[in-house]
């Protein structure tokens, strides 16, 4: 979905598609990773031990600083290639 964003300014006169199609990809693994993850997360369990509210916590600090990580790295990027 991003990747189809991105074409979106190679490709200006396919803006339309591109950018509804980019859309409905995001939204799709969207959906797929929302109604998933806490099935994944059950499986870190270990018995009675360990509590789903620590692993949800955990799970979705890791999925912040990744995003976070990824904010960065875009504008160093950004800053890099500059604008024309």
């Amino acid at each position: 979905g991003n990747g189809l964003e991105v074409m979106t300014y190679v490709y200006p006169h396919l803006f339309l598609v591109l950018a509804t199609m980019a859309n409905s990809l995001k939204q799709m693994s969207f959906l797929t990773s929302t109604s998933t993850r806490n099935a994944l997360y059950n499986s870190f369990r270990d018995g009675t031990r360990e509590n789903i509210g620590d692993i949800t916590a955990k799970g979705e600090a890791q999925i912040a600083i990744v995003d976070l990580m990824g904010i960065i790295s875009g504008v160093c990027l950004s800053r890099a290639i500059g604008t024309s």
